[in-house]
């Protein structure tokens, strides 16, 4: 037992011998104790927002509140404490954005000289893609995958058919969006329509079942029971899966958008000027 403490006393003289070396050798090339200047300890901060919080930078598309509450009022697919996010869609990760700014010459040739001449057409503002990942976990992350896709389907068609309001808005096309993200002078309010989304179904990943809180077939109808409790399981399963209470998703699937900005005539001669947009006053306006 005393030879085993020696070898541990050793072995402990020894680590002690090398961190002293070590830490002299780091001394000696100027570098502090663990190679690390300023040895304080901090809490690194998170880059991404919460979803209620009021700063959140994460990329959305949404509807002003009187649209969306005339669209969506009475949808359950567009819970806004599922989705996250009020009025609209919001990737959960970063996504990838193209985006880009155009301005168009007309090329004047001129007889018997070198170089042409050019007259400024317009400017203008390309479309913008968006696509980026979109994870599913749990519940709660299912239902915004539903939500997000039965937004995108929604935004996409014109405003026809019958039923209450019907008549208000009947004919006319499809309702501006607003596209926010990464702050107030990248994208604040920017006025779009979106003109195509695509959704990516993956053939290698998992899909599991979200269950919509919605009544039907699901709660109408009691299926059989047996002693085990096997077989009525495996009704209710059945059951909720034929009201559609149930649905399957993907635990990784790939949202695509693309969006033109659009501005009205009447905004664009009141609002805009190249003095104000220069120095930055009209991007809470939406001009990009």
């Amino acid at each position: 037992m005393t030879a085993f403490s020696n070898f541990l006393n050793q072995g402990s003289k020894f680590l002690t011998g090398a961190a002293g070396a070590v830490a002299n050798r780091l001394s000696a090339a100027g570098l502090p104790a663990g190679g690390t200047f300023g040895r304080q300890q901090r809490t690194l901060q998170s880059n991404v927002g919460a979803p209620s919080a009021t700063q959140d930078w994460a990329v959305k598309l949404t509807l002003p509140a009187p649209t969306y509450a005339e669209l969506f009022g009475n949808s359950p697919l567009m819970d806004k404490q599922t989705l996250g996010i009020q009025n609209g869609m919001r990737w959960p990760v970063t996504p990838f954005i193209n985006m880009s700014h155009s301005a168009s010459y007309d090329t004047r040739a001129v007889l018997h000289n070198n170089y042409p001449y050019y007259a400024y057409q317009n400017s203008q503002v390309d479309q913008i893609t968006i696509s980026g990942s979109f994870p599913v976990n749990d519940q709660k992350s299912g239902l915004a995958w539903l939500g997000t896709l039965h937004f995108l389907r929604t935004v996409t068609k014109m405003y026809y058919g019958q039923g209450e309001g019907a008549g208000l808005n009947q004919g006319n096309p499809p309702p501006v969006c607003r596209l926010n993200g990464y702050g107030d002078f990248v994208y604040k309010n920017v006025p779009v329509i979106i003109t195509n989304f695509n959704v990516e179904l993956r053939e290698q990943v998992d899909y599991i079942g979200v269950t919509m809180p919605t009544g039907g077939l699901a709660s109408s109808t009691t299926p059989p029971t047996d002693p085990t409790g096997m077989a009525s399981a495996e009704g209710s399963r059945q059951a909720q899966e034929s009201s559609g209470s149930v649905n399957y998703v993907p635990t990784d699937s790939l949202i695509a958008v693309s969006c033109l900005p659009i501005y009205s005539r009447k905004k664009i001669t009141n609002q805009f000027s190249l003095k104000a947009f220069a120095n930055g006053d009209l991007a809470n306006n939406g001009f990009i």
